[in-house]
């Protein structure tokens, strides 16, 4: 009577050394593929369209990456360039893990791409952010930012321009309320602040969804910085935000009720103003199409604030090798009217990404 149950047992571990041996035979396939392929051999525009990158910006990075990973002992099972391109992919497209790790173009497993996108975001958020992404602090940068704004827009003295959006991420398993936005999807509230030129000189992404874009301001290194360098004297350096932040000294809204023609003159300036931050929050989203709202970020929110980080960077370092923009995606943007300003938040504004 034990014959079936052995005949079962066999049949299970045939079964079970064909699955073995096919994920072999895969690993092999895919082995072959990147010792055969070489990535940069395809033509810039396609190269740019996979990895938003040109060529020279890509090897820069990886060569610096590599050197990051050299130093701090990071397993590299695949080449460093290998990591850095499923990386770049997957921000690129947005797509799931699986289409990206299964295209020729990178011939890696999903859980290879998931290590690398986890990767390059840490290296890039705890190298590379600081230099990329900078508020300016000299005199002279901030002449240098007040004149682009000025020749822009005839506003003085105004450094950059301010907004929140939000990126959507998978339900967490912690403080899942805290992260549920008023259009009724979990996301992380990303603050903005950009320049004329739409390179991004400021990134706040720790606050869950439901807080406010005034409370994510309030709670910024930035806004310490500003009210500090006021107080000391340097009453010529502004923000520009929507009329969901405070009005103060170094940060100009537009009025609410604005009735003088002088008032509304002001007011509309402020908002063609605001337009800046608000394409650059489009290039942004256009080029890295996993911070898109239908590209949900299925990781926890502190990967997923690391990945957002990174996408910024990334941003910047486009605008550094004068890489065109993408066309920026206003139907995926969250452009809805600024928020009233709400002065207790209650708890929520405790769950803060370290």
């Amino acid at each position: 009577m034990a014959f079936p149950y052995i005949q079962f047992l066999a049949v299970q571990l045939g079964e079970r050394e064909d699955r073995r041996r096919a994920r072999r035979n895969l690993t092999l396939v895919r082995r072959n593929l990147r010792d055969t392929q070489d990535p940069f051999s395809v033509t810039d525009i396609e190269f740019m369209r996979c990895y938003r990158l040109n060529k020279d910006a890509c090897q820069d990075l990886i060569a610096q990456v590599e050197v990051v990973m050299i130093n701090e002992d990071v397993i590299k099972k695949i080449p460093p360039f290998i990591t850095v391109l499923c990386a770049l992919s997957f921000f690129a497209s947005g797509s799931y893990q699986r289409g990206v790790g299964y295209s020729l173009m990178n011939a890696v497993s999903q859980a290879t791409v998931s290590r690398s996108i986890k990767i390059v975001s840490n290296i890039v958020v705890r190298h590379f952010m600081k230099n990329c992404i900078k508020f300016p602090q000299t005199n002279e940068e901030r002449g240098q930012f007040q004149e682009m704004f000025y020749n822009a827009t005839g506003m003085p003295n105004i450094l950059g321009v301010i907004d929140g959006t939000h990126i959507s991420i998978v339900k967490p398993h912690e403080n899942e309320h805290a992260y549920m936005n008023r259009k009724g999807y979990h996301s992380i509230n990303v603050q903005i602040v950009c320049d004329q030129t739409l390179k991004i000189i400021g990134v706040v992404a720790r606050f869950p969804g439901s807080t406010h874009d005034a409370f994510v301001w309030r709670q910024s290194a930035l806004a310490h910085n500003m009210k500090e360098s006021y107080e000391a004297g340097d009453h010529d350096s502004r923000l520009i935000g929507d009329s969901g932040y405070p009005c103060l000294p170094w940060l100009l809204v537009p009025l609410r009720s604005p009735t003088t023609r002088q008032e509304i003159n002001y007011s509309s300036t402020i908002k063609v103003a605001e337009s800046c931050v608000e394409r650059c929050i489009g290039v942004l989203k256009g080029k890295f199409r996993c911070l898109l709202r239908d590209r949900t970020l299925h990781y926890t929110p502190q990967c997923a604030s690391r990945i957002i980080m990174t996408c910024a960077v990334l941003h910047n370092i486009t605008k550094h090798y004068n890489i065109p923009d993408a066309v920026p995606l206003w139907d995926d943007i969250d452009n809805e009217p600024a928020q009233p300003i709400d002065r207790d938040e209650g708890d929520v504004g405790e769950t803060v990404l370290k």
